[in-house]
């Protein structure tokens, strides 16, 4: 690490963490908490586009969310697949996660592992609010944010203690009931150490066992061991926040080799798994009586590792491990017409991997170490009653060093500018048009682990470039709403890895492939009552890569998902309670993996949920039943149909399953 990075680091996490002390004496002004909590807003707006959404906690709580497929597959141009939790991708708009700015609490997570298996590890229990970006956007979106971004922020202290309450507890207990079942366990306890300073402990527990499809058949090997463990220090102190978290996931299993294929062949051998993300931030405002001093601060190190062993012999097949650290520092002023955000942010990543997956004479081993630092500036300015005009830049300078090991000694490094233009107009009280143009560029970066270890690097590697243009419209009046958005998007020079094989002294490379591309649309309606309220959609997206529509086998890039449409209800009676019912329907997608593929089937998964909160909310009692009428069918992000043995290889979704839940707060 050079001398000045390492005495900036050291530096500022010095005084950072200092800082909680030297205001904990200090009293909170009430008016001011909310504001001092929020850390991610530069403009605020009533209504978030299709394709943009910001679940809240409310939701999370009626879903019981058990993994991401809970969480995600009923919003606007997201898929998730994978039948297994260990394998659930994240699709937007058609491209995989792999091409996303995913944040927990601030801390970047970049790492991939393992390309047969999910990059994104959240638990949903002590989600906060969960929201997505999509499409290369604002400057302030972060490093690399070719398809958009997705923010994660969990809940704290003073989000679980009641008004008059300075010490509490939370336990839950939770059973999915669908072939060998699945039980979750939750503990918190957080309490008030000083009227401004808040402290929680939280453990989970999930063991999960093998499901049963629509069919009713078994699916194995799907079984699963998740935990996690978080500990987090809030403190809400005059002009002053912040958010010291620290939180472990851990996530075991006995799977194929390939987590998310079945034994397809006749010769994969069971491998034990095992993943586990450890992530540190910390969180700073200083938020004074001035309209042009708004500082926010975020550091953080996060680590990502992933273990496969041979079950049989315990041998090794796959280890990697990728850490990183990071910054970012940002400043918002604030004028009558005009929001000036700017800052700098800074990661380093650092890898060690091996694979042994390989014939013996192709086993390796890597060492990388990569950075990226950036400036940024985002405006939006008000310049007439009914126009808003939002402009922003960033430049990010990138490098990557293979240290040891496949490659070593190879460098790529590049500087590149990413500017974003948009622009609403408020044509009338109810109806406003947008439109808008951003451009992101991702440098070379380390890859996926377990690939590092099998390709070289050979230094020759240009960066990838997104450009999106979107053009939407929104009409909202007396609780109803309807909003559309169509969009278009380019992802140049797109990393790859390309395989060689023997004779060759090397197994492959990486290499710039080519451009993918994604046209389609969203749109969305719905109305708001009372105690009522209902929304539908539909979302599409055309992928492709040099002119050729994307399949299953272009992991790490995307897939093609079929015309998707949902609905949603939600009622509130007035004797208590939360109903609601989830739909989704998806279309038959043509399957050109080969001349053969049959089409990808359609499929309607609908969901029942409902809570009932008790005892002045202290006791909330859950129940809801997952693909009601027990289809059988293969999510459209899930690898299906392979054209080399002519089978379905991915796992089928789960059939029908009924949740329960019961929590007490004392």
């Amino acid at each position: 690490m050079p001398p000045l990075h390492r005495c900036l680091s050291l530096t500022g996490l010095t005084l950072l963490a200092f800082a909680p002390l030297a205001y904990a004496n200090e009293p909170v002004d009430p008016q001011k908490k909310t504001d001092a909590r929020t850390l991610d807003t530069v403009v605020v707006k009533g209504e978030r586009e299709p394709g943009n959404f910001d679940i809240e906690s409310g939701e999370i709580e009626l879903t019981q969310a058990s993994d991401l497929s809970d969480l995600l597959s009923n919003e606007s141009g997201v898929a998730v697949g994978g039948g297994s939790t260990v394998a659930q991708k994240v699709y937007v708009r058609g491209f995989e996660d792999t091409l996303l700015n995913v944040t927990v609490d601030g801390a970047q997570q970049p790492a991939e592992l393992y390309h047969h298996q999910t990059r994104v590890q959240i638990e949903p229990e002590f989600i906060k609010s969960i929201e997505l970006d999509a499409g290369a956007g604002a400057a302030t979106a972060g490093p690399g944010a070719l398809t958009g971004a997705l923010r994660v922020r969990t809940k704290d202290a003073f989000d679980m203690l009641r008004p008059d309450q300075t010490f509490g507890a939370f336990v839950k207990a939770q059973a999915g009931f669908n072939g060998e079942n699945n039980y979750k366990g939750v503990a918190s306890l957080y309490g008030k150490l000083s009227e401004g300073l808040g402290l929680m402990a939280t453990y989970v527990r999930q063991d999960g066992g093998d499901y049963d499809d629509g069919n009713g058949d078994r699916v194995s090997p799907t079984a699963y061991d998740h935990r996690r463990g978080q500990l987090k220090l809030t403190g809400l102190l005059d002009a002053h926040s912040f958010d010291l978290s620290a939180e472990r996931l851990e996530d075991t299993g006995t799977y194929y080799e390939r987590p998310h294929m079945t034994n397809f062949a006749g010769r994969f051998i069971l491998s034990d798994h095992e993943m586990t993300r450890s992530t540190v931030s910390y969180n700073h405002r200083y938020n004074p009586d001035s309209e042009l001093v708004d500082v926010q601060a975020t550091l953080y190190h996060n680590t990502s590792d992933f273990q496969n062993h041979r079950n049989t012999t315990g041998a090794l097949y796959g280890y990697g491990k990728q850490s990183s650290y990071g910054l970012d520092l940002r400043n918002t002023a604030r004028w009558e017409h005009l929001d000036l955000v700017y800052g700098v942010d800074y990661r380093r990543d650092q890898l060690d991997a091996t694979q042994q997956a390989t014939p013996p004479a192709y086993w390796g081993s890597t060492e990388q170490h990569a950075s990226v630092a950036g400036l940024y500036v985002q405006a939006s300015w008000r310049f007439a009653p009914a126009w808003l005009l939002s402009a922003g830049l960033r430049y990010d300078h990138y490098t990557l060093d293979v240290d040891s090991g496949i490659g070593a000694g190879a460098r790529d490094s590049a500087s590149k500018p990413s500017p974003n233009l948009a622009l609403e107009w408020q044509v009338s009280e109810h109806f406003s048009l947008r439109g808008s143009y951003a451009q992101a560029f991702r440098g070379v970066t380390i890859r996926e682990a377990f690939f590092s270890a099998l390709y070289a690097h050979h230094g020759n590697l240009q960066g990838e470039r997104g450009d999106n243009a979107e053009l939407g419209f929104a009409w909202e009046k007396d609780g109803f709403h309807l909003r559309a958005t169509a969009f278009r998007q380019d992802i140049k020079n797109y990393i790859n890895a390309i395989y060689v094989g023997p004779p060759s002294a090397e197994w492959g490379y990486w290499g710039n492939l080519g451009t993918a591309k994604v046209k389609g649309y969203e749109l969305e309606l719905g109305q708001t009552f009372e105690r009522l309220s209902w929304g539908a959609g539909v979302w599409n997206s055309d992928n492709t890569f040099e002119g050729l529509p994307l399949t299953d086998a272009d992991l790490g890039l995307g897939t093609v998902i079929g015309r998707t449409w949902t609905a949603r209800l939600d009622w509130t009676p007035a004797i208590g309670g939360h109903y609601g019912l989830r739909a989704r329907h998806v279309e038959a997608a043509r399957n050109t993996i080969s001349t053969t593929a049959p089409d990808k089937p359609a499929y309607t998964v609908v969901d029942l949920l409902a809570n009932w909160q008790l005892l002045d909310g202290r006791l909330v009692l859950g129940l809801g039943v997952n693909n009601l009428f027990n289809d059988f069918y293969y999510d459209h992000g899930t690898y299906g149909y392979h054209a080399g043995s002519g089978k379905y290889i991915g796992f089928q979704a789960s059939g029908r399953e009924v949740v329960s839940s019961i929590s007490y707060k004392f």
